[in-house]
Formats: C-alpha cells, sequence, structure tokens
C-alpha cells in the first residue's frame, strides 16, 4: 500500500481528486478547482452536527475514536492516536468523540466502554474494536487487519 493512490475530496469543489500517496507531502491541489487539497494530520473532534458529514465525505479510511476525558486508557493512548494520524495522513482520517460532551452520539452507537474504536472506508462501517488494547501497537495492528480485509483480493 505506500504508494497506492488516495481519494481526497476538495473542500471548495468538492471535487474526488486521486494523489499518489508519494506526492501527499508536496501539497497537492485539486485537479479541477486548483485549490490546495486539505487533508487532516491530527484527530478532529466532531460533534453530534458534525459526526455523519464528516464519516460521509471522507472517501478513504476514516477512524472515530469515543472516548472520555476521565478514561485513564483513553489519555494513555491519545499520544499514539496522534502519532498515528499524523502518519497516515491522506490515507486516514482520525476523528474524536467525547462521549460526555455527546451523549446521542453515544447512545446511537451503543458505546458501552472508552474508547471505542469505529472504522470507515468511504462511508462504510468495516470494523469496531469496544475498549482499550492492552498495548499501543495491538489498535494498529486491528487496524492494519480490517483494512486488509475491506481490500479487493488480487
Amino acid at each position: 500500500m505506500p504508494n497506492e493512490p488516495v481519494l481526497i475530496r476538495c473542500l471548495s469543489c468538492r471535487a474526488l481528486n486521486r494523489v499518489p500517496s508519494d506526492k501527499l507531502p508536496a501539497h497537492p491541489v485539486c485537479g479541477q478547482c486548483k485549490t490546495s487539497l486539505e487533508f487532516p494530520r491530527y484527530p478532529i473532534n466532531v460533534t453530534t452536527g458534525s459526526h455523519d458529514q464528516q464519516v460521509r465525505d471522507w472517501p478513504e479510511f476514516l477512524l472515530a475514536e469515543f472516548w472520555a476525558k476521565w478514561c485513564g486508557y483513553c489519555r494513555k493512548l491519545e499520544p499514539f492516536v496522534n502519532e498515528l494520524a499524523a502518519k497516515r495522513a491522506g490515507r486516514f482520517k482520525f476523528i474524536r468523540v467525547d462521549v460526555d460532551s455527546e451523549p446521542d452520539l453515544a447512545r446511537r452507537f451503543i458505546i458501552k466502554a472508552t474508547p471505542t474504536f469505529l472504522l470507515y472506508r468511504n462511508g462504510r462501517l468495516l470494523g469496531r474494536l469496544d475498549g482499550a488494547p492492552a498495548q499501543d501497537s495491538e489498535l494498529e495492528r486491528w487496524i492494519d487487519q480490517v483494512v486488509a480485509q475491506s481490500l479487493p483480493r488480487r
């Protein structure tokens, strides 16, 4: 997957752009309107009002983390999730939902443990991980496993 192209939606004209992953650091521009293509390099905090659009509009992989400020596991994982978001920017988008601030979303997704991770691609749910993994690397392995299962066989 190192040099496979990624899809990025232009925030200005909404066009989908296929960008080779090795070109992401070069600040690519939209092929249609020539606006600089933006993609998050860190997790985005979302609300009930923005969640569905964030998930629906991202054409690649999206990891949603449901967390709480008081959760020790969430605080322990935060630096690793931030690092992962930077490392996989462009191919992945990371969002965070505070279950205390957004109880409607927590109920809608039946969140019973924090953190809970939902992995999507193009708005379609691919996998769910309830509770904290024993090690940071287990979260990354779970992501890679779900991604591999979702890709077409060659």
